[in-house]
């Protein structure tokens, strides 16, 4: 098949949104489709087999766009939407894949064209506009509201994350077909660093003890600051631990190392700042114990798909985020507050054993149901139910889209 892949988002840079669009690009051009793929102005270089990649028009005095609705987002769409319903009129392409807001228009196009849609619904709009402070009433959260039930009526198929979003799906559009897409790492087998994790202990003066890591952004929803509250709670009985948080912008950073040093935090939370992917393995394999601290959201976040494949110990927060994901039987789960994350890592740090199953139990999971190849193949089964529920719109058949929920 040959795809319009509609990603508003800068490409490629490493974070969620993007990250996951290279996973699903990368799968589907070793599924044999041929993918244009339409994105912002700007982004990393990134080269992927059997994808064209375009780019929309560039906005005087808009250089670069940060996570989550903004004005600057705003003013990228409006050239990105007009450039992408050109393509899509156009161009024969056989099917319109549209990453998160661009769902929002590209059923117009789709239509006219009577070409499949798939509406690929990586987070809720009309949340991330409320969860942001950008909109949290009035004309434009409803028009934003209308907008994804619209879309997600008008598409063949919608991706989604996780099984919250897909229950969502089925009760606004119950015509519509759902098919649950997971994030996973395109590497089948976590490669441990050894080198490199010695390297930055060194560098980074953590000593022999043990070592609890976190990657990722530092926006609000990560929960971080309930993780430097609960290394404030362990920093006197255990003084050896550090805590080593990779990721965030500077002012973030201060930020936190100010709230660690109030909390009496300060010799025991460590900031590595921003780094570069290829740093990622060395972070994973130095850690005793990974930590998802999120407090908020409903899209399970990418990192813990990454963490359930090192063989290390998982603690996450017990919030919607994770637990369509995670369970007991595979991570240390958390109230979302700094004494239960203190007393929920004390228990893994005090319990090896406990440790190690926990970690063997969450990658034989991984292998079973996150695994590159399972991504491939619930990916495949997404071009066949577009076809399917698109040819029963157009009235080669009856009845309502099916799902795919494992």
């Amino acid at each position: 098949m040959k795809y319009l892949f509609l990603a508003p988002q800068p490409f490629l840079r490493e974070r969620g949104t993007p990250l996951r669009a290279r996973n699903i690009l990368t799968a589907l051009g070793e599924l044999g489709h041929e993918v244009d793929l339409l994105c912002y102005p700007f982004g990393e270089p990134a080269r992927l087999p059997h994808v064209r990649i375009l780019r929309s028009a560039r906005v005087p005095g808009v250089r670069d766009v940060g996570i989550g609705p903004s004005f600057a987002k705003l003013l990228l769409d409006l050239p990105f939407a007009l450039r992408g319903t050109a393509l899509a009129l156009a161009r024969g392409y056989d099917a319109i894949q549209a990453v998160e807001e661009a769902g929002l228009f590209a059923w117009i196009p789709a239509r006219l064209r009577r070409r499949p849609l798939v509406y690929q619904m990586d987070s809720w709009i009309s949340e991330q506009l409320v969860f942001s402070g950008f909109a949290t009433r009035g004309p434009a959260l409803a028009l934003a509201r209308r907008l994804e039930r619209i879309a997600m009526r008008s598409a063949a198929l919608v991706i989604t994350v996780g099984p919250d979003h897909a229950e969502q799906v089925r009760r606004l559009a119950p015509r519509t077909a759902v098919l649950i897409l997971p994030d996973t790492p395109p590497d089948e087998r976590f490669q441990p660093d050894e080198e490199g994790a010695r390297r930055w202990r060194e560098r980074l003066g953590l000593s022999a003890g043990p070592c609890v890591v976190y990657t990722g952004n530092l926006e609000p929803y990560q929960g971080v600051d309930l993780l430097v509250g609960a290394a404030g709670r362990l920093a006197e009985d255990w003084p050896a631990l550090r805590v080593v948080v990779v990721g965030g912008r500077p002012d973030q950073i201060e930020r936190l190392r100010a709230s660690a040093r109030e909390l009496g935090a300060g010799s025991v939370c460590v900031f590595a700042g921003s780094l570069p992917p290829s740093e990622m393995p060395a972070f994973l394999t130095l850690a005793d114990v990974l930590v998802s601290p999120r407090c908020r959201g409903r899209n399970p976040p990418m990192k813990i798909y990454h963490y359930l494949q090192t063989g290390r110990p998982l603690l996450a927060t017990r919030v919607p985020t994770h637990t369509q994901v995670l369970h007991d039987g595979i991570a240390q789960l958390a109230e979302p507050d700094p004494a239960a994350l203190a007393n929920a890592l004390r228990d893994l740090l005090a319990d090896p054993a406990l440790a190690r199953q926990l970690a063997a139990a969450a990658r034989e999971e991984f292998d079973r149901r996150y695994s590159w190849p399972r991504f491939r193949e619930r990916l495949a089964r997404a071009a066949e139910i577009a076809r399917a529920a698109e040819n029963r719109r157009a009235g080669a058949g009856g009845g309502d889209g099916g799902d795919d929920g494992t």
